[in-house]
Parts: structure tokens; sequence; C-alpha cells
């Protein structure tokens, strides 16, 4: 698409100097516009838009001076670049006035075509990269938009899924349920295990739902940021994961005194997922071996595991997409988990990337902002 050539309006009361002007700049993929009169000009510069007003400040009734003064004074204000050209007010307090006036030039007549042609050629580039930037400016308010509007989407889908998928999902678990109690002793041992797989289904669909409808929230999450004991926090999810499976063997090494400054509540779920898929993926080991660390200032926390460990080349990018699953059926799971301490820890502006190999165990690292001493919550 050919781009519009930017304008200069000559404002001259006689012909021949406009003219003048008007051949000194052909070549130049600029459009001259002239006006006779301060009258003209002000119609002019009401119509469209130029990148340089070439004015004459001797220009009859009303001066370039006055002119000057009255595009600056309209409303909305005229702030076009203004050159004044002038044959007869050659004093350095004329010149001073002009510039005083928002001149960004002053040219003494008679005018050498190749100064006047440098001069304008200046502005010109400069109102093209103004117009370009604007351009730019208008894409990313309408790609704005568009996200804006895709996230009410999401939105208005998280809220289906909430309402639509839900309450028949709620009907056959609960009717399942029912027919476990009331009809199991009498069904034969296949049936049994298509009951078991049947309410096993509906209760994973269950954790997909969930998982699905806290992946659309987060992105809307605001942060309240504070000073956080990391450890005392990751400490209380370790005792309460290990109530859960009492019969395992775990060694949790948890370093204290961490502390970073980040939203809590957010932390606590990123932590969740970690230390939860730490003790998952561990569980073929006599003894699990789960810990938290700081490796450097930044401060960068590393959660470490002795389990199964997977192939972080071939994971690549898929390693922290939804729904993405390393070891098939062997271990429980959506594979949403990473994909929420993803963009739990990209909403602090932080890193979050993984070292591990089959049979290695995995090491998850994530940054977080630096702490401010004697901070509290922020918005």
């Amino acid at each position: 698409m050919t781009e519009t050539p930017s304008a200069v309006l000559i404002v001259d009361d006689t012909a021949a100097n406009r003219r003048l002007y008007e051949v000194s700049l052909r070549g130049m993929s600029v459009e001259t516009v002239p006006a006779g009169s301060a009258e003209e000009a002000l119609a002019r510069c009401a119509e469209r838009e130029f990148a340089l007003i070439l004015l004459d400040v001797h220009l009859g009734a009303t001066s370039g001076f006055d002119l000057a003064r009255q595009l600056r004074e309209a409303t909305p204000p005229v702030l076009t670049p203004i050159v004044f050209v002038s044959a007869v007010y050659t004093h350095d307090a004329d010149i001073f006035k002009g510039y005083q006036l928002g001149a960004v030039d002053y040219i003494l007549s008679p005018v050498v075509p190749q100064i006047l042609r440098a001069k304008v050629r200046v502005f010109v580039d400069l109102h093209r990269l103004h117009r370009q930037a604007r351009a730019q400016a208008r894409a990313v308010e309408q790609a704005y938009a568009e996200l804006h509007e895709a996230h009410r989407d999401l939105e208005r889908f998280s809220f289906s899924v909430s309402h639509d998928l839900r309450t028949p999902l709620g009907h056959i678990l609960g009717f399942g349920q029912l027919l476990q109690q009331r009809c199991g002793p009498v069904l034969d041992e296949q049936g049994q295990a298509w009951l078991r797989q049947l309410l096993d289904a509906g209760r994973n669909m269950t954790v997909l739902i969930d998982d699905m409808l806290l992946l659309a929230r987060l992105s809307h999450e605001e942060l309240h940021l504070a000073d956080v004991d990391v450890s005392a926090l990751a400490a209380e999810l370790a005792a309460s994961l290990a109530a859960g499976q009492p019969q395992r063997r775990v060694r949790w090494d948890i370093a204290p005194g961490l502390r970073a400054r980040c939203d809590a509540r957010l932390l606590r779920l990123a932590l969740s997922n970690l230390l939860s898929n730490a003790l998952k993926y561990s569980a073929l080991q006599p003894e699990a071996v789960i810990g938290l660390h700081q490796v450097d200032a930044v401060p960068t926390f590393r959660v470490s595991d002795n389990g199964a460990g997977f192939d972080v080349v071939a994971a690549g990018e898929r390693l922290f997409q939804p729904f993405q699953r390393f070891h098939g059926q062997q271990f429980e799971g959506s594979g949403v988990g990473l994909s929420v301490v993803q963009q739990v820890v990209h909403k602090h502006g932080g890193r979050l990337w993984a070292e591990s190999a089959p049979g290695q165990g995995a090491r998850f690292f994530f940054t977080l902002p630096v702490r401010a001493e004697g901070e509290g919550a922020r918005p």
C-alpha cells in the first residue's frame, strides 16, 4: 500500500514566492498546499494535517507572527512545526520573537533552494515517522481490544464449562455412586470393574474441569505483593501432603529463612503444584527426598526430587503447556499443574525452567522479584 505523501503548507501573500517554494520542493514526494493569506491558512489547517508550515512574516494585515499565535491558541491548538521566512524582519529581535512563538527555524530571504529542501526534508521525515508511530499505536490498541474481548470470551467459556459440564457430570457421578451402593453387590466382577472405571473417569473429569477453570481465572488475578516467608509456606504444604499419604517415607529438605516479595496466595498455588508433583513422581522410591532451596540472590528457588525424572530436551516447550503428560498412565494427573506454576511465575515477572533426565529426579527453578525490605502489600 502506497503511503500518502506528507503535505507542506506554504503561506505567503506573494504568488511568485509561493511558486518559488513549490518548485524548490519538487521531487521530494511532498504535497505543497498554497495559502495567500492568514485566513486561508487557518482554513487549510482546519481541513487537514501538515508536516510543516512555511510562513512569511510580512503577510499583510495579519503578520506571520500573529498567525502563528492564532494557530497555537486555537482549539484544539495547531502544533504543526513552523519555519518563518522573511526578507524584512531580519534582526535578532525578530528572529527571537519567532522562536518565542514556537517556530522551529527562521530562514532569511532570498531563500537558497538546496537549504530549503534540506530543512523541509527533516520535518517531513519526522512527520512520516510520527504517522507510522500513531498507526502502530492504533494497531496495538486494536490488538489490546481484541485480547480483552478474547479474555471476556474465555470468562464466558469458563462459566459455560462450570455450568454446562459440571451439572451433567454431577448427575453421572451421583447416580453412579447410588448404583454402586445399591446394586454393587449383585454385579459380577466385570460389572463392578466397569462401574469403578466409570466413577474414576467422572472424578478425573471433575479435576480436569477444575484445572481448566483455574487456568482461565489466573490470567485475571491481580497481584497483592507482600514479604512472604517461603520456608514456612512450603513447610505447611509439606505437612499437609505428608498427612494425606501417611504410608509414604518422605524426607523434606526445606531450607530455613527463605523469603520473597510476592503474592502469598499465588505462591502457595505454585508451590503446592511443584511439591505435590515431586511427591507424586517419587512414589516408586523407597524414600522420597524433596527439597526447596534458594540457589542465588535474584532470588531463584529450586524444588527438587529423586523421582522418575523425564527427558527435558524431548519435552521442550511442551513441558509448561497445559494437558501435557510425559509418563503415560503411570502417574495420575491432568497435566495442568506446571502450566499453573508458569502463569504464577510470569505474573511476578519471573522465569521458570527445569533440569531432569529419566530416572534421575527433577529440579524446577523459578525466579521472583527481589524482596523490598520493610515494604508491605501492594495491589
